[in-house]
């Protein structure tokens, strides 16, 4: 499995979204302009450029049954694909390609990474920065025992991020969908038992060092080597 991760940048303006939409599918354009805000067509875009980029030149790092993170190359932004993805959405929303059989793949971001994962199994993928959180949040996501943990943590908002990350991974795993208050409903442990879990705290380089997230990824317990 391939996980690429694209820093929330600026520089990736309406004019830089335009381009790389002249590079992509009637269907990618059309989901671009879907989008209602700046941050999210960049995120669609970006993550297109990701996934069709990876369809192409990591056949073997998708196929393999280890994982591997690593920064999405600026220069490939604008790439044009020979196939191009195409897909649809399932009954929850989870999408799937339909032109490249045996080839999953989930998207995410937060405000400060885009991120894509392309494998041959399914799999789920969530990121989240160090973040605010109310206790009313804390309570409709997190169960009694996960609230202790980030409570009594040397640093509650990092703790709140890698948990939160884990259990949305599994769900999107799922494919069912996600409210806030069905996160409450999985624990943490209790999502590890059904699948195969991988969270790690991604540091970008220069200039984006401040831009530090979690990453967790699900899959498929038989997947992992």
């Amino acid at each position: 499995m391939v996980i690429y991760h694209f820093p929330q940048s600026d520089a990736i303006d309406e004019s830089a979204i335009e381009r790389m939409v002249a590079n992509s599918t009637a269907q990618q354009a059309a989901a671009v302009a879907g989008m209602k805000t700046l941050s999210r067509k960049r995120e669609q875009a970006v993550s297109y450029a990701m996934l069709a980029y990876a369809l192409e030149h990591d056949a073997a790092l998708i196929a393999s049954g280890e994982t591997h993170v690593l920064p999405f190359p600026s220069e490939a932004l604008y790439y044009q694909p020979e196939r191009a993805p195409l897909w649809q959405n399932g009954e929850h929303g989870k999408p799937y390609l339909t032109n490249h059989e045996g080839v999953h793949f989930n998207i995410s971001h937060c405000r400060e990474a885009i991120v894509t994962a392309v494998s041959s199994h399914d799999v789920g993928v969530d990121v989240e920065g160090r973040r605010k959180f109310s206790d009313n949040l804390l309570g409709r996501a997190f169960s009694e025992a996960e609230q202790h943990l980030v409570r009594q943590s040397d640093d509650p908002e990092q703790e709140f991020a890698r948990i939160w990350t884990r259990k949305e991974a599994w769900f999107k795993w799922t494919g069912t969908g996600i409210l806030i208050d069905h996160l409450k409903t999985v624990e943490e442990e209790a999502a590890i038992a059904q699948c195969h879990i991988e969270t790690t705290l991604v540091s970008p380089s220069l200039p984006f060092q401040d831009h530090v997230f979690y990453l967790s990824i699900a899959q498929d317990q038989t997947t992992v080597l």
